[in-house]
């Protein structure tokens, strides 16, 4: 949900999950299947503290270093470092946007940083906090980025508004970006951030955890404080459902603690079965109440992270394990031991990618000690050296783009998916034949536009060659365009226009 790395599915893959695991000290991330607990490969090497470890778009992971001002990638079919970048300051939290173009990184001054992916641009870098940026998210419409620090503040900013490049900072009419929202709710550091759908950023929810034991909601298109709970202990880790109809929070004692958003759960003080599962006294928003405990971590819970089916919940702890839950039961069906047996600190819960699942859709377990030396994707997303400084051009000259890949093309693509989008493209592609040499390539691609046609890896060549048709006429028209303006200027400055 909202998560980029579940891009590009095939239907062999939809039932294998993989669980990833990063460490706090020196050791490897380690990749698990979900449903059987069976290692399937190993990343080199990582530590990472809380919250600082995510995917970005389908084909990379990225950590921020413990003690360091590294930034860390891997992709998925390499067990050694992909690219190692390096930041003004110590990271202490990431995040990245759905599509993975953007790269948020909270420093430990207060200052966050965002990075364009394809480019490294460090295109924004401003105070955002007093302390320690310990906790980022973006919306899952990638226009909104909240933070959450050690100052006990959580912010929301607008990304276009950040972005804007007009803006020069070394102006001296230059201000220093505002927060949308400025909540203060909490009284001790902030350790967790998560955002809900809503279906629309204005309809989303905020939810922040702190070492003050509680949790507070609050909707991000006005604001206002929605609801809030107290809790035995420091929440670390917090994780919505699918639905949104419970908040499942890992705390400082081992205990995860599920807090009804529904009905029940919208309780007053006196509704509860104790003091310690009800928020009592608290002004503004609506109190809730723990609805239930899930005990088996002996240490802190560092990180919560939902199954892709939202059918299991994944709980990795300082005691080196990770724990799959099942949500109706509430109870653990796996464990999993860190190999190291050191402090988990970043958990994520992802759909396999293909190279990683057993040929013929196999049991995982297969899969051991052989993934790593699978072959990849054949077209990775755009991924440059995140440069130090803003100003600096990165990989692109500066009359250059950042360089895309647009995912949905024919070689990627489901056949069904396939027919659709040909078939929306057939007028144009006639209409890109004409004027053209007739050869019996363009007239079998036009001919090929067709649902049942494009069921073969024959077909799809054939369509292909269509739209190299219909990309040489635009590039034809692009180039006249060009040729007009280009000596439009040179008039221009001759005096002669």
């Amino acid at each position: 949900r909202g998560n980029a790395c579940v891009h590009e599915l095939t239907t062999s893959s939809m039932q294998h999950q993989v669980v990833l695991l990063a460490s706090g000290t020196e050791a490897p991330v380690t990749a698990w299947d979900l449903n059987t607990g069976t290692h399937l490969t190993s990343y080199k090497t990582n530590a990472s503290p809380r919250n600082g470890f995510c995917c970005v778009g389908r084909d990379y992971l990225l950590a921020a270093q413990t003690g360091k001002d590294a930034l860390q990638f891997w992709t998925w079919h390499k067990d050694q470092v992909l690219q190692r970048s390096f930041a003004m300051e110590r990271i202490m939290s990431v995040a990245a946007t759905t599509d993975g173009t953007l790269i948020a990184g909270g420093g430990a001054s207060g200052a966050v940083y965002v990075w364009e992916a394809g480019s490294g641009r460090l295109l924004r870098s401003w105070a955002a906090h007093y302390k320690a940026v310990t906790a980022l998210a973006f919306t899952p419409c990638s226009g909104m980025l909240v933070t959450g620090a050690e100052d006990t503040l959580v912010h929301a900013w607008v990304l276009a508004e950040l972005l804007d490049s007009s803006l020069d900072p070394s102006s001296p009419a230059f201000t220093a970006p505002q927060p949308l929202h400025a909540w203060s709710d909490h009284t001790l550091p902030i350790t967790s951030i998560v955002l809900g759908a809503g279906g629309s950023a204005a309809a989303a929810i905020v939810v922040s955890a702190s070492l003050d034991r509680s949790v507070i909601l609050h909707r991000l298109s006005d604001g206002a404080l929605l609801a809030r709970v107290a809790l035995p202990a420091a929440a670390l880790s917090v994780a919505l459902d699918a639905g949104e109809h419970a908040l499942y929070v890992g705390s400082s004692d081992g205990t995860i603690y599920e807090v009804s958003l529904v009905g029940d759960g919208a309780a007053s003080a006196s509704g509860g079965n104790s003091a310690a599962d009800v928020a009592v006294g608290t002004a503004g928003g609506t109190v809730l109440r723990v609805a239930a405990r899930m005990s088996s971590h002996s240490r802190a819970v560092n990180a919560l992270a939902m199954s892709v089916d939202a059918e299991h919940l994944v709980s990795a702890s300082d005691d080196g394990s990770a724990i799959v839950w099942d949500l109706r039961s509430r109870q653990p069906v796996r464990s999993i031991q860190s190999p190291a047996k050191v402090p988990v600190t970043g958990l994520l819960v992802l759909p396999t990618p293909t190279h990683l699942v057993p040929s013929g859709g196999g049991s995982a377990a297969s899969a051991s000690g052989r993934s790593g030396s699978r072959q990849g994707p054949k077209r990775l997303q755009p991924l440059a050296p995140l440069t130090k400084y803003t100003g600096m051009p990165g990989s692109v000259q500066p009359w250059e783009s950042t360089p895309v890949i647009l995912d949905g093309s024919v070689a990627d693509m489901a056949p069904a998916s396939v027919a659709t989008v040909l078939a929306a493209h057939r007028s144009a592609l006639q209409h890109a034949a004409v004027g053209l040499a007739a050869s019996p390539v363009a007239a079998a691609a036009i001919d090929a536009m067709s649902v049942d046609a494009v069921t073969s890896p024959e077909d799809r060549v054939t369509a292909l060659e269509a739209e190299l048709v219909f990309a040489k006429r635009q590039a034809a028209e692009y180039k006249a365009l060009h040729a007009q303006l280009l000596a439009f200027a040179s008039g221009a400055l001759t005096g002669t226009a």
